[in-house]
Formats: structure tokens, C-alpha cells, sequence
């Protein structure tokens, strides 16, 4: 058997698991779009019709889940199954785990930014560019303010699109760091859908908030004045904490293999 980074996010990415948690966002956020009657062609600007699947669709407070899904289950998979041994005699522990932590990070990622991206891409198709003129109040004063006309508002869209990807390796890692530990499956999905549920009633209002790095719409939430570059670098630090984390947890797994 071969094994390497790019098998091994080929089977991340084309696994059952990985569509339907990207068919099942794309869903949620559509069905928003459809209910509030926004599908018109060149009726609203882009941004208004963003503003729709982004805090109307009920998506958030359940995202992290669909980042899970996919493959931060694979770890635990071959570890218990035994297969690791065969792994680990072809390209050894330490490759091992940066394929590992890279393929669940990207799956994350697309289960999340392939659904927007769609979405994204029919704003920007039947939405009026946004100006000055036609801007909603929403975006009034807010951080993405300075930005909102360039592009008829396609990068704010751009932007946004990276904070979903972003997020969504996030929590794709929230579950191998948990695998890592306890390579229990059940565990290794239920934990980081918790963990995000606690920290979403504890820390309300708050601007560590994961549930706001989603969209980054910190005025939305009254949370504070946020800035862009503010979510990058919390998601980014997170990414590099659950790498290191991810990596320990390995490691002492590994020792008995």
C-alpha cells in the first residue's frame, strides 16, 4: 500500500462523509436565500444578499460541526484498526503526522469554502453591485466599511470567503487534536460540536468568540469594533496552537504503535 499527502487528502476529500457535509451547507445556506424571496435577479445589492445566509440561515451556531465531519475521524481510524504500523514502517512518524495534519486542515476547509464559494458566486452573478448609494445600514460605519464599494462589493465576499476556509480548518484540527488524544471516533466528533456550543453561551458577546471569526461581523453581535486582520491572526494563532497540540498528542500515541 502507498501512502502519502496527496492519497491521503484525496481520501479526505473524496470520501461520502466530505459531500454531504459540503452538500448540507450549501443547502442551509440556499434555503435561507430561498425563504426570504432574495433569488430575484438584480433586485438587491451584493452585500444585502449576504447579510441573508450569513445571519439568517440558523448556519453558525451549528458550523463546526460540518468541518468535523469529513475526516478528523481518520486518525483514530487507523490507529485502532492497526493500520498506522504499516504507515509508520513506510514514511515514518514525523511525515506521517504533517500529511495527517495537513489533509484534515484542508478538508475543513473546502467542507466549508466550497459551499460559500457557490454561494458567493451567485451573489456576485444576480446581485447589483454595492455602492454607496444602495448600501444597507447594516454596513454603516462598521470594519468593512472602507471596503464595501471596491469590486461592487466582491471583496468583502473574497474576504469573508477566506475566513470560512479559515474557520473551517479550525475546527477540522479542534477534532484531530481531540482524536490525537483519545482516538475514539464518537468522541472525536461529538467534543468539538460541545466544545463549540460552550464556548458560544460562555463567552457571548465577547470578541473571542469563535462564532464570530466566522464572518468576522463583530458590529453585528455588539461585541466590538473588530478588524480583519484581528480574525486572521486569531485564526491563524489557533492553527498553530492546535498544530503543536495535534503533534504532542501524536507523538505519545505513536510511542506505543
Amino acid at each position: 500500500m502507498n501512502y502519502s499527502t496527496r492519497s491521503d487528502l484525496k481520501k479526505a476529500l473524496l470520501s461520502s462523509r466530505f459531500f454531504l457535509s459540503a452538500i448540507v451547507v450549501f443547502v442551509i445556506l440556499i434555503r435561507s436565500m430561498i425563504n426570504y424571496h432574495v433569488l430575484l435577479w438584480h433586485v438587491f445589492d451584493r452585500l444585502y444578499l449576504l447579510t441573508i445566509p450569513m445571519a439568517l440561515s440558523g448556519f453558525a451556531p451549528f458550523a463546526a460541526i460540518f468541518a468535523v465531519i469529513p475526516y478528523t475521524t481518520s486518525f483514530c481510524d487507523d490507529y485502532n484498526s492497526g493500520y498506522i504500523k504499516v504507515i509508520l514502517t513506510r514514511i515514518g512518524p514525523k511525515k506521517y503526522m504533517n500529511s495527517k495534519i495537513l489533509s484534515v486542515a484542508i478538508s475543513g476547509a473546502a467542507a466549508i469554502g466550497i459551499p460559500f464559494f457557490l454561494i458567493f458566486s451567485l451573489i456576485t452573478l444576480i446581485g447589483i453591485p454595492t455602492t454607496l448609494e444602495n448600501l444597507s445600514e447594516a454596513y454603516l460605519g462598521n470594519s468593512w466599511f472602507p471596503y464595501i464599494a471596491i469590486g461592487g462589493g466582491t471583496l468583502v465576499l473574497v474576504a469573508k470567503l477566506l475566513l470560512s476556509m479559515l474557520f473551517g480548518a479550525v475546527w477540522a484540527l479542534v477534532g484531530l487534536a481531540v482524536s490525537s488524544w483519545f482516538t475514539n471516533r464518537y468522541v472525536t466528533i461529538i467534543a468539538p460540536f460541545v466544545l463549540y456550543q460552550a464556548l458560544w453561551v460562555l463567552l457571548e458577546g465577547s470578541p473571542y468568540n469563535p462564532l464570530y471569526m466566522l464572518g468576522g461581523d463583530f458590529e453585528l453581535t455588539g461585541a466590538f469594533v473588530g478588524s480583519y486582520p484581528y480574525v486572521l491572526l486569531y485564526q491563524t494563532t489557533c492553527i498553530v496552537l492546535l498544530v503543536l497540540l495535534i503533534k504532542f498528542g501524536m507523538r505519545r500515541r505513536l510511542k506505543n504503535v
